[in-house]
């Protein structure tokens, strides 16, 4: 008779390999709908380039050859997937630059400000979820629900728009990029945090009150255990899973490129990149950027099961 650990054990590495050709198949749908996407919407892309007077007809059909669109649309995109084995994302339209080359330029700010933002909202989103939750009857608790109710409803644009305009009434410079001990992208990532928070507390108040409503709750209390700190991680632990995985999301989406906050604060990033690239045509890094995005969507979800199992057993205890 098999032992029931080992029996946990290997449910629990089926589960994994199950959540990795998820992940991987969710990664090649989007990316195969990007590649067909792009072709419809934009046509033949080395036509803008004759229609800016960037390209002669003799550069153009050069160009169509050198990338391979002369050939069938299946045949584009077979070597389009093999390239992607190969960690070859193609060329830009434009300066021919190597998409990844591109990619990595532009990928440090992107980063930068997707971790501040994250880090921001998560520490805000636990405020405004466990304050309304553990103060659910007082004014402070209805506050803090109230807010992370406006964080969740307002557009990030409007909040990026307001913040400037706050900024200029205080007298610093509207460039958004606000100094706080050395860190010069202070107010794009507040932005992004008060956004990512609303979502954030809102799973974190719901799982809280659900726990503090639990009968090992009353029962501990019951035993004289105090409403205090020890008793609020007692009860917050098992609405952290849901957090986990929400804030993962929130992650894939930040680092794929903010693309209004990076607009609107004129800061460099993927998200200014994957913007330009679909309006100029340019479907060589909008495709790359895809690839970027589903790589970290599938990594960023994986590491959060695992985070969530490791947080609640019951996760890991499938038998």
């Amino acid at each position: 008779m098999v032992p029931a650990s080992h029996r946990t054990q290997t449910h629990f590495l089926i589960d994994i390999a199950k959540r990795v050709f998820e992940g991987l198949l969710t990664a090649w749908i989007a990316v195969t709908l990007t590649f067909f996407a792009l072709r419809a919407a934009t046509g033949d892309p080395v036509s803008s380039l004759l229609s800016q007077g960037l390209a002669t007809v003799e550069q153009a059909q050069a160009l169509r050859t050198a990338l391979g669109l002369d050939q069938p649309l299946t045949i584009q995109y077979l070597d389009f997937i093999a390239g992607l084995f190969k960690g070859d994302l193609g060329l830009s339209l434009y300066t021919s630059q190597p998409v990844d080359q591109i990619i990595l330029q532009q990928l440090p700010s992107t980063a930068e400000l997707a971790l501040s933002g994250l880090i921001s909202g998560v520490l805000l989103g636990f405020f405004l979820g466990t304050t309304a939750a553990w103060k659910r009857d007082h004014w402070t608790g209805k506050l803090a629900s109230s807010l992370s109710g406006l964080s969740t409803s307002v557009p990030v644009a409007f909040i990026a728009i307001l913040a400037l305009l706050l900024v200029g009434m205080l007298g610093q410079q509207t460039t958004g990029n606000l100094n706080f001990l050395g860190y010069s992208g202070l107010l794009p990532a507040l932005v992004l945090g008060i956004t990512t928070a609303g979502p954030i507390a809102k799973v974190i108040e719901s799982g809280l009150i659900e726990s503090l409503q639990s009968e090992y709750i009353h029962a501990a209390m019951a035993r004289g255990y105090q409403k205090d700190l020890r008793l609020l991680w007692h009860a917050l632990r098992p609405a952290l899973p849901p957090v986990v995985s929400l804030s993962a999301l929130e992650a894939a989406y930040l680092f794929s490129g903010t693309v209004v906050t990076e607009t609107v604060f004129s800061r460099p990033g993927l998200g200014r990149l994957l913007l330009r690239s679909i309006l100029e045509g340019d479907f060589p890094i909008a495709q790359g950027l895809v690839v970027v995005a589903a790589i970290f969507y599938t990594l960023s979800h994986l590491g959060a099961d695992l985070i969530a199992m490791l947080l609640d057993p019951r996760l890991r205890d499938t038998t």
